[in-house]
C-alpha cells in the first residue's frame, strides 16, 4: 500500500532576515501571524529534494511554523512509472503533444486513491497540493471541512487539450488556486477563486547566502573551472525545455570570439524526474572531449553551496527556456549581482528586465548576440549585476513570498 510521508524540516526564524529583507513586509507578516496563530497547515507535493518547489517549502515551512502556524509537509509515494506518467503530464500542460490512455488513467487514480488512505478529516485548516501529481486527492480522501488549495508551479496558459480536460476533473474540490501567472489559469478552470503569488529564493539559505573564503575555494575545486578566464553557466533541471543542447550551441559559438570561454552546466536529479537521466546522457554526447565545457549534478557532489559560488564566478547566468513555470535560477544569480539572459517566456519576464539587469531572448541567435555584448562589455554587466540585485531584492525574497502566503490563508480563514 502507497502511503504519504512526512517531510522533516530546520527550524528557520523570521527575525533572521531582518536587514536583509524590506521592513514593511517583516512588519506585514508580524501583524498577519498574529490572526492567525495556531491555523492548522498541510503542505503535499511529489518530492522532498530536487528542484524548486521542494527547495521553497524547505524555507517557508519554517518560517510559517515561527509565525505561529501549526504546520506540517507530506510527500506521496508512488512506483516509478506513475512519475513517468506525471513527467509526461507536465510536458503535455506546457504545450507537448502526447496522448493518455485508459491504462494511464487508471494508474494516476489508483496511486491518488492508495494515497488518499492516510488523509484524516478535518485535522488541517488549509491543505496546499502542489501541481499535478498529488491533485487527485481530494477526489478520494476525506479532508471534512479543510479549505484545499491548489498551487500549480507550471505555465498551463496553452496545455495539451487531452491532458487539460483529465487534470480539471479534479480542480472543482478546491477552493482556491495559485498560479505563477494568473495568465496560466486556462479559462474554463473549475477553480472560482484564483492567485497570483510568484516563487521566490530564500537569501540565507546554503544556495544564496555569502560564502565563506573556505567554502568558495572548496567548491571552486569541485567545479573545476578556471577563474581567470570567461565562464557562462546554466543552472537548471536536465530537462528538454531548458534547451540545454541549445546553450551548447551559444557557447560553441562565442567559444571562436572569446578565447577559453567555459561552459558550466549544473542540473540536479529529482525523484520525481525519470526523463532527466537521458537529458543528462544526451548533453554529455553533445558536448563531446571538450574540456572546457563541465555538465555537473548533484550525483556528483555538487550541492548548493557549489552552485552558490558558480553563479557568483559566472560573467552570464542563462535561463535559455523555451517554456517555463518561473526559474528561480534568474533570481538566484541577480541576488549574486550577475547578469542574467533568459528566454522570453513563462514567468522570466517578471525577473529580466531587458536592458536592465539582462536581456530576453527568443532565439539562439540572440543569445549568442547578448551574451557576447555582456562578455566583452564588463562594465555595463556590472551596472546589470548591480540592478538585479536590487529588483531580486525588492520583489522575489522569501518574505514576500511568506507575506502573500498569509494573506491568502487570512482570505480563507
Amino acid at each position: 500500500m502507497r502511503h504519504i510521508k512526512t517531510v522533516k524540516v530546520i527550524q528557520k526564524k523570521l527575525h533572521d532576515y531582518k536587514g536583509i529583507a524590506d521592513g514593511q513586509v517583516i512588519e506585514s507578516i508580524t501583524e498577519l501571524s498574529r490572526k492567525l496563530r495556531g491555523l492548522r497547515v498541510l503542505h503535499i507535493n511529489a518530492t522532498a529534494y530536487g528542484g524548486g518547489v521542494a527547495e521553497i517549502l524547505h524555507t517557508l515551512i519554517p518560517l510559517m511554523k515561527d509565525c505561529g502556524l501549526e504546520v506540517d509537509w507530506k510527500t506521496i509515494e508512488a512506483p516509478g512509472e506513475f512519475f513517468d506518467l506525471t513527467k509526461r503530464m507536465h510536458n503535455a500542460l506546457q504545450g507537448k503533444e502526447d496522448s493518455i490512455s485508459v491504462n494511464d488513467r487508471d494508474l494516476f487514480e489508483r496511486v491518488s486513491k492508495e494515497n488518499s488512505a492516510f488523509i484524516k478529516p478535518d485535522e488541517y485548516d488549509v491543505v496546499i497540493i502542489h501541481d499535478p501529481q498529488p491533485v487527485a486527492l481530494p477526489a478520494y480522501a476525506n479532508f471534512g471541512s479543510s479549505k484545499l488549495v491548489w498551487r500549480c508551479h507550471i505555465d498551463t496558459s496553452s496545455p495539451n487539450p487531452v491532458f487539460w480536460n483529465f487534470l480539471n476533473s479534479f480542480l472543482s474540490y478546491y477552493r482556491a488556486g495559485i498560479f505563477t501567472l494568473l495568465s496560466y489559469a486556462k479559462e474554463g478552470i473549475s477553480i472560482e477563486s484564483l492567485y497570483a503569488i510568484a516563487p521566490s529564493i530564500d537569501p540565507l539559505s546554503n544556495k544564496n547566502r555569502d560564502l565563506t573564503e573556505a567554502e568558495f575555494g572548496s567548491a571552486l575545486k569541485k567545479l573545476g573551472v578556471d577563474t581567470s578566464k570567461p565562464l557562462i553557466a546554466q543552472v537548471s533541471r536536465f530537462d528538454p525545455w531548458k534547451d540545454p543542447l541549445g546553450v551548447v550551441d551559444v557557447y560553441k559559438s562565442l567559444k571562436k570570439q572569446f578565447a577559453g570561454l567555459q561552459l558550466l552546466m549544473i542540473g540536479s536529479m529529482a525523484s520525481d524526474d525519470p526523463e532527466g537521466w537521458k537529458i543528462y546522457e544526451d548533453l554529455l554526447r553533445y558536448t563531446g572531449m571538450d574540456y572546457d565545457v563541465k555538465v555537473l549534478s548533484n550525483f556528483q557532489g555538487i550541492g548548493d553551496i557549489e552552485v552558490n559560488a558558480s553563479q557568483r564566478i559566472s560573467d552570464v547566468v542563462i535561463q535559455k527556456s523555451l517554456r517555463e513555470g518561473f526559474a528561480l535560477t534568474m533570481s538566484e544569480a541577480m541576488w549574486k549581482r550577475t547578469p542574467v539572459i533568459g528566454g522570453n517566456v513563462g514567468g522570466i519576464p517578471l525577473q529580466v528586465h531587458h536592458g536592465v539587469n539582462g536581456y530576453l531572448v527568443n532565439s539562439i541567435e540572440e543569445t549568442i548576440e547578448y551574451t557576447g555584448k555582456l562578455l566583452e562589455d564588463r562594465a555595463l554587466a556590472t551596472d546589470m549585476g548591480n540592478k538585479g540585485h536590487e529588483i531580486a531584492k525588492r520583489d522575489f525574497l522569501t518574505t514576500r513570498h511568506l507575506k502573500e502566503y498569509l494573506e491568502l490563508f487570512s482570505d480563507l480563514a
